[in-house]
């Protein structure tokens, strides 16, 4: 038998329901005139808005797609900004950082792609395929060493060896304890920097070593990097290493656009606040190499806190909020930003919610629920 809704049960549900949509706007109100205001400032530059590009990537001499794990790679100037590997399906997906008006071009394998797109932050998930008239014949080994031996670590962070010659390829040197980095050499080939622990070299037409060079150090050296590289930026605000153990030390990461910062991490040491974009850092009694991790931000993903409380991600309404963030939200700066706080803090509240069955079910009615209601009523205004 089913249960009948009295009139009276009716009005209290729609009330209930404009309660929680009011409750819901008011909500949004205090995070855009508060809480993202300070983000946004702790940043330290423009918000990440992403350019999402993915396609194919295939030659014209033989007309096929390109095999797996082809590299990708994009530019802005003469600055990689971008790079992956192509999947079993000739496909590649990256977001890539810029500025307004400048032109992206790619190269595949070392070779230039035939097509170029003028950067637009306003673009996600934009279909762009790639054409190379061929893959190169030949490629080059990339041999990674230390110099003297056990005194630190040198690393290919492309790690798609070997390369076609011309390749920009991202690498990292580590010194060990009671050592610092000194410099980059290579008997061919360029760097970006040849005295940057973090930077890039350009492949010569042979098989190359690059060699990473580290001495004695009295102190403890602090290495600063980004992960991935083209992620954002990382700084030693305070600027004077190497530091002895105890040293506290300013630090500073700064997002790439298209990608957030996710935390930093250490094999050593403590931070402040591990969190926070601004932060100090105590040197342990060893070299040591601190990281700021940035992601993506999401573009495809669902909503944590919705799929929680439906307890399903394939639920009808998290699509239409999920048409919402596409459409709108990650259409503006300030909505770019929102979505890139909402997706740092929501997993820990998503997963506290989804082990209580009282607290799905307050969070759908009283949230989510009007969130949808609100949202779907102005759908003919957004959608247009």
């Amino acid at each position: 038998m089913i249960g009948q809704i009295s009139g009276n049960d009716l009005r209290r549900r729609r009330a209930s329901r404009l309660a929680g949509a009011l409750g819901l706007l008011l909500a949004l109100a205090l995070i855009g005139g508060a809480v993202l205001p300070a983000y946004v400032a702790a940043q330290s530059g423009p918000p990440p808005v992403p350019m999402a590009l993915g396609g194919t990537v295939s030659t014209v001499t033989p007309p096929a797609l390109v095999p797996a794990g082809t590299l990708v790679q994009a530019y802005v100037g003469t600055a990689l900004k971008a790079e992956t590997t192509t999947d079993a399906e000739g496909k590649y997906y990256f977001q890539v950082s810029g500025v307004p008006d400048a032109t992206i071009t790619f190269r595949v394998a070392g070779v230039a792609a035939q097509q170029s797109i003028v950067w637009d932050g306003g673009i996600v998930n934009y279909s762009f395929n790639l054409t190379i008239p061929a893959l190169p014949t030949v490629a080059y080994n990339l041999t990674m060493a230390v110099s003297p031996a056990g005194t630190g670590n040198a690393t290919d962070m492309t790690n798609a060896s070997p390369y076609a010659a011309g390749v920009q390829v991202s690498i990292q040197a580590v010194a060990a304890s009671g050592y610092h980095f000194v410099s980059w050499t290579a008997p061919a080939g360029s760097f970006g920097s040849a005295t940057a622990a973090q930077t890039t070299f350009t492949m010569p037409s042979q098989d190359v070593t690059v060699t990473a060079n580290f001495e004695v150090g009295g102190e403890y050296t602090l290495t600063m990097a980004a992960a991935p590289i083209m992620g954002g930026t990382v700084g030693d605000i305070t600027g004077t290493s190497p530091y002895n153990e105890g040293e506290v030390v300013s630090i500073q990461a700064i997002a790439a656009l298209g990608y957030q910062f996710a935390g930093w991490a250490a094999p050593a040491g403590s931070f402040a606040n591990y969190l926070a974009l601004s932060t100090t850092f105590t040197m342990p009694a060893q070299n040591v190499v601190v990281t700021a991790n940035f992601q993506v931000i999401p573009t495809t993903s669902g909503c944590f806190i919705a799929t929680a409380a439906y307890g399903s991600p394939t639920a009808e309404e998290i699509d239409i909020l999920r048409e919402f963030r596409d459409g709108v939200l990650l259409e503006s700066a300030a909505g770019s930003q929102f979505v890139a706080l909402y997706y740092r803090l929501s997993p820990p509240v998503a997963d506290f919610i989804s082990g209580n069955s009282f607290l799905r079910t307050l969070v759908r009615e009283l949230l989510v629920d009007p969130a949808v209601w609100v949202v779907g009523a102005a759908g003919d205004i957004w959608r247009n």
